[in-house]
């Protein structure tokens, strides 16, 4: 049977690949954009925000990013994977109004990255869009012995998955699943992939804290029955809070991985999951995958970018089930 050697949750925040002298621009940028959505305010005050937007403490916590990215891959290639299976939200990138599942396994051939063009993206976020799209369509192997075998023993479990082996028209594989090859590993060989997309963003049919504790169990029974000798790697992409950074919950979600703490995963607010604080759920669907496992966190930065409190709280974590 196959192996599931490990894996990882990692943020896939521009920030990660914007200079820090651009942190702010970005966060000043998106100040408009806060005031429509209406999200919950900052608990941080005025005082404690200004120090955070300090030149040196920006600077100190875009070289603590970068160290734990590069960590996070480090493990990562340690554990020696021959697939990934990355747990991501699509931003209507292959999913649109017309059909948007909860849950969906792609188990065709492979996925086209299908660039948008530079100036889809903010003027801020320039240097980061290489780590989301390549310059033309660039396709992307996928493994469909597994992803159909995720299908039907998920099925089988009591989750109903959505399926799907073809790409829609003009649309492209999302950031979630391309940060993963483009930026945090950057440069190697590519995995075949099996994209898992949650829809983490958008009502009414988001999974719940504990659909997503559900489904994990669920997917790691899933993937230990696979009929391969393949070593497998599962990996969280995206989050933690943003673009208010809640450091409380953040810090929680942690905590709750390290104690291996299902419960507390499962009980995870459901207002604090808004906007790309939403994507922590793809966190707590690997962490219940990979209970059993040792888990630690390679560090925790919340990277704030505006008086508002905006910012990306930075996770980066690991699970290594070969760890003695």
């Amino acid at each position: 049977m196959a192996v599931l050697v490990g894996g990882a949750g990692v943020s896939h925040s521009p920030q990660l690949s914007i200079e820090p002298g651009g942190w702010r621009a970005h966060g000043d940028l998106e100040q408009g954009r806060l005031t429509e959505l209406g999200l919950p305010p900052t608990t941080r005050t005025s005082g404690e925000l200004a120090g955070e937007l300090d030149e040196r403490v920006i600077n100190a916590r875009h070289e603590a990013c970068q160290r734990a990215l590069e960590k996070t891959r480090q493990e990562l290639l340690a554990m020696r994977p021959d697939v990934l299976v990355v747990i991501g939200d699509d931003q209507r990138e292959l999913f649109l109004d017309d059909i948007m599942p909860a849950l969906s396994i792609f188990w065709g051939t492979s996925l086209d990255d299908r660039p948008p063009g530079a100036a889809a993206y903010p003027a801020t976020m320039e240097s980061a869009y290489r780590y989301y799209h390549a310059a033309e369509v660039d396709t992307y192997r996928t493994e469909p012995g597994l992803g159909l075998h995720l299908v039907e023993r998920l099925v089988e479990s009591g989750i109903d998955a959505a399926q799907f082996t073809e790409q829609p028209a003009g649309r492209t594989l999302g950031h979630a699943f391309t940060f993963i090859y483009r930026r945090l590993f950057e440069g190697l060989p590519r995995l075949p992939l099996v994209p898992i997309m949650l829809n983490t963003y958008y009502p009414p049919n988001q999974p719940t804290p504990w659909r997503c504790v559900e489904i994990g169990r669920e997917l790691r029974a899933a993937i230990d029955s696979w009929p391969s000798d393949q070593r497998v790697a599962l990996i969280a992409s995206g989050g933690l809070t943003h673009p208010i950074i809640d450091e409380k919950l953040d810090r929680g979600l942690l905590e709750a991985l390290e104690r291996h703490d299902d419960d507390a995963l499962a009980q995870l607010p459901v207002e604090g999951l808004m906007e790309g604080s939403s994507e922590i759920r793809n966190w707590i669907t690997v962490g219940a995958a990979l209970h059993d496992m040792p888990g630690r966190t390679v560090d925790y930065i919340p990277a704030y970018r505006s008086t508002a409190g905006s910012g990306c709280g930075m996770g980066f974590f690991t699970w290594n089930g070969e760890a003695s």
